[in-house]
């Protein structure tokens, strides 16, 4: 398991769960919030390690117990996280393990289990690790109903227990409502870590009795350093400034070769503005889309606001912080055929919106970005008959 204080460079999140766990202080969930990567993830098993440590929650992690939680099998550590619902006419399993194998509602296909048992594994090997679908992911309410009979039993090895939610932002129509009383409330005997990446989607109720801790950003020699760890002694500029500080994310441009994705979006968009031929670019975005994953999507997302972020620099003069730096002059020359900063905001409003309706609203890939660049042609249609 990679050391997680070394990633984390600031010790304050370490600092503060340190006053928590040793002066033994409960009663109130703690919300670990920052963006994919960052290490949220890796700090909430470092929190239950040391909390359920047998060697005085040193975190020892040579103890049975210490062993157990970063394996994820042990019977006091209740994880959940988002998963696929895969060939959902077939329930067969119970994925988690605090879910009766007998009376529990909450049953799952193969597949989904198997994906299950993936990101477990993958995180065991790197608790940093971005672990990808293939299909959107939720945390069903019938999972929560199940974590919400085993908190109210007692722990079955020791006398405490550890509750870690992941990605609470994407828990089911409902879920939320359900598990309000146990985040409000949690047992004396129980540690409860929430994680997510986008806290002002959470409902001010749950977020309002949570601890919130923000994970800050990892330098990037110390990705540098995590990134030779994992095997890539050259570490591109480009994933670096992409990364922002999340060592998962950089790990996860180099390992799926971002670039080149990057370079595909880039020159569907350069295309657009130079020839301004939806038929052409309709058809480019169809071809793209095809056997394109719910993790894929949003990541071509992510990588366009990237590109159109860039573009909003140039405009206003910050040239030296942009993410795409290598393809410089190239931005620089579709810049100027975008006469108005006026665009590029609409074209970040549709962005924004087409990425929501595609993850929100299961729009599939293709008719979500073809909306977005029909919005794309309107606003410049728009701003060139004000000009005129």
């Amino acid at each position: 398991m990679v050391a997680i204080g070394k990633i984390l460079g600031n010790p304050k999140p370490l600092e503060s769960v340190n006053r928590i766990i040793e002066h033994g202080k409960r009663g109130q969930a703690i919300l670990l919030s920052g963006p994919p990567g960052i290490g949220k993830f890796a700090l909430g098993i470092w929190m239950a390690t040391r909390f359920l440590c047998q060697n005085d929650r040193a975190g020892c992690g040579e103890c049975l117990s210490c062993r157990s939680v970063r394996n994820f099998k042990h019977p006091d550590f209740l994880l959940v996280f988002p998963f696929p619902n895969l060939a959902s006419e077939s329930r067969k399993n119970t994925v988690f393990h605090f879910c009766d194998p007998i009376n529990s509602d909450a049953r799952y296909s193969d597949d989904s289990l198997e994906e299950v048992n993936r990101f477990l594994a993958e995180k065991a090997e790197d608790p940093y690790r971005i672990v990808s679908f293939a299909k959107k992911q939720n945390i069903p309410v019938d999972i929560i109903r199940d974590l919400i009979k085993a908190v109210g039993k007692r722990p079955m090895l020791g006398q405490r227990r550890v509750v870690m939610v992941c990605e609470i932002e994407k828990m089911a129509f409902g879920a939320s409502d359900l598990f309000l009383k146990t985040v409000e409330e949690p047992p004396e005997d129980t540690l409860m870590i929430l994680t997510t990446a986008r806290p002002n989607t959470i409902p001010q109720t749950l977020l309002s009795r949570t601890l919130r801790i923000p994970i800050p950003p990892a330098t990037d020699d110390d990705i540098r350093d995590y990134l030779r760890g994992a095997g890539y002694d050259k570490c591109e500029d480009f994933y670096l400034r992409y990364a922002a500080g999340s060592p998962g994310l950089a790990l996860k441009a180099h390992q799926e070769n971002l670039i080149k994705r990057r370079d595909n979006v880039w020159r569907i968009l350069s295309d657009y503005i130079r020839d301004r031929q939806m038929p052409k670019t309709i058809e480019a975005l169809r071809k793209t889309s095809l056997k394109m994953s719910f993790d894929d999507a949003r990541d071509d997302f992510k990588l366009l606001y990237k590109i159109l972020r860039d573009f909003y620099f140039i405009k206003i003069g910050l040239d030296n912080k942009l993410i795409n730096i290598d393809i410089k002059n190239e931005l620089e020359k579709s810049a100027r055929a975008l006469n108005s900063r006026a665009i590029i905001q609409e074209w970040l409003k549709a962005l924004i919106k087409a990425a929501r309706v595609h993850e929100m609203n299961n729009v599939s890939v293709d008719l979500a970005w073809i909306g977005m660049y029909i919005e794309f042609d309107r606003a410049m249609g728009q701003n060139r008959e004000s000009d005129s």
